[in-house]
C-alpha cells in the first residue's frame, strides 16, 4: 500500500482484541457453566462476536496481498513470519518448561518447534504458510476476473462449499471443503479490495453485534443448560463470515484522526507477535483470580484481565517486530554508509 490506511490498522487491533477475548472464555469457566440466564446470553453473544478474529486477519491478508503475482516476492514474505515464530518460540519454551510445568525433553521441544506447536497458537503460522504458497496462483486467477459478477460468483461458490455446510444443523451440503475456509476469507478480502464496497460504520457494526446476539440466544435456547448440546458454529461458518464481512466493510475505510491513527499503526505492528505471545499471559493471569470465574463477573474479567493482556501483548509484539526487522535495517544502514 502506497499510503497507510488507519482503518486496516484498527481492524488488526480489533482482531487481536477478539483473539484475547475468545481465549478468555477458555479460562473464565464459561464452558462449564449452565447455558441459562441473561448473563450467559450476553457472554455467549460476546464470544460469538470474538470468533470473527481469525476471519478478520485472513480478510486483511486478502485485501493487502491480492495483487501480488510474483511467487518469489510472496515467498520471501514468509521469512519475517517464520523468524517471528522462532523468536516467539525461544521466549515461550523456557516459560512453558520452567514456569508453567510443561516439562518435556529437548527432543520433544525440538519436534514441537518444527511442528509449529512450540507456541500455543502456532497453528495459525502453519495455516498461513499454506495460504502464502497458494497466494501467487490465486492472485493470477483473481487478476483475470475483471468482471464484478464473475468475482462475486467466485465468492458465492467459496461460501457455498466452505461456509454454508455449517450454517444449520441440517446437512444440506457436503462439508469436505470446509477446511479451506482460509481461502474463502482471502478471496473475500480480495473482492473488497477490487470492488471497494462501503456501508456506514454504525450500520455494519450494528449488524455484526445483532447477529452475535442472535447466535448467543440460539446457544442458550437450543439446550437445557449443557453447552455440549447447544448449537455450535466455527470460524468457517456462514453466520461468522457475515459478522466478519460486516465489521470489515464498515471499518476498513473509516476516517480516523491523525493522532489516533499513529497509535493504531503502532498497535498494528505488534499484532502478529502479540498473537503468538498472548497465551503466556492467559496461562498466568487467570490463575491469580479464580474466584472471578462466574458469569456475573465476565465483564469485570474483560476490563481487568483481557484488556491489560491485549495491551501488554501488543507492546511485546511490537518489540518482537523490531527484533525481526533489526538485521534488515542494519543491512540497509550499512549499504547507505558504503554509498
Amino acid at each position: 500500500m502506497s499510503k497507510r490506511e488507519p482503518g486496516l490498522d484498527l481492524l488488526r487491533c480489533i482482531a487481536l482484541l477478539f483473539v484475547v477475548t475468545f481465549h478468555s472464555f477458555l479460562n473464565n469457566g464459561y464452558y462449564s457453566e449452565p447455558q441459562v440466564g441473561l448473563f450467559m446470553w450476553l457472554a455467549g453473544s460476546f464470544r460469538w462476536l470474538s470468533v470473527s478474529c481469525i476471519g478478520l486477519f485472513l480478510m486483511l491478508t486478502g485485501y493487502l496481498k491480492c495483487e501480488k503475482t510474483d511467487a518469489k516476492a510472496c515467498y520471501r514474505g514468509l521469512v519475517p513470519v517464520l523468524l517471528a515464530y522462532f523468536l516467539a518460540a525461544i521466549i515461550s519454551i523456557p516459560i512453558r518448561h520452567f514456569v508453567f510445568g510443561d516439562t518435556q525433553s529437548f527432543s520433544t521441544w525440538l519436534t514441537r518447534l518444527f511442528s509449529f506447536s512450540a507456541v500455543y497458537y502456532g497453528w495459525y503460522v502453519e495455516m498461513y504458510i499454506g495460504l502464502v504458497l497458494l497466494m501467487p496462483f490465486v492472485n493470477m486467477l483473481l487478476e483475470r476476473l475483471q468482471d464484478a459478477k464473475a468475482l462475486l460468483g467466485l465468492c458465492a461458490v467459496m461460501l457455498v462449499i466452505t461456509a454454508l455446510p455449517g450454517a444449520t444443523p441440517i446437512v444440506a451440503f457436503p462439508d469436505h471443503w470446509r477446511v479451506i475456509y482460509p481461502l474463502t476469507y482471502y478471496i473475500l478480502g480480495a473482492a473488497v479490495r477490487k470492488l471497494q464496497p462501503r456501508i456506514h460504520p454504525w450500520i455494519g457494526v450494528f449488524c455484526a453485534v445483532a447477529v452475535s446476539a442472535v447466535l448467543g440466544a440460539a446457544t442458550v435456547l437450543s439446550t437445557d443448560g449443557k453447552l455440549s448440546e447447544a448449537l455450535v458454529w466455527e470460524f468457517p461458518d456462514l453466520w461468522i463470515v457475515f459478522i466478519v464481512v460486516c465489521l470489515f466493510i464498515s471499518l476498513y475505510r473509516i476516517r480516523i484522526p491523525f493522532c489516533i491513527s499513529r497509535i493504531l499503526a503502532f498497535g498494528a505492528s505488534g499484532c502478529y507477535g502479540g498473537y503468538l505471545l498472548s497465551h503466556l499471559f492467559d496461562a498466568w493471569c487467570y490463575k491469580l483470580l479464580p474466584n472471578w470465574r462466574t458469569p456475573e463477573r465476565y465483564a469485570l474479567i474483560f476490563f481487568c484481565i483481557s484488556l491489560p493482556i491485549f495491551v501488554v501483548s501488543i507492546l511485546l509484539g511490537a518489540m518482537l517486530e523490531r527484533m525481526v526487522k533489526w538485521p534488515d535495517s542494519n543491512r540497509k544502514g550499512a549499504l547507505k554508509c558504503l554509498r
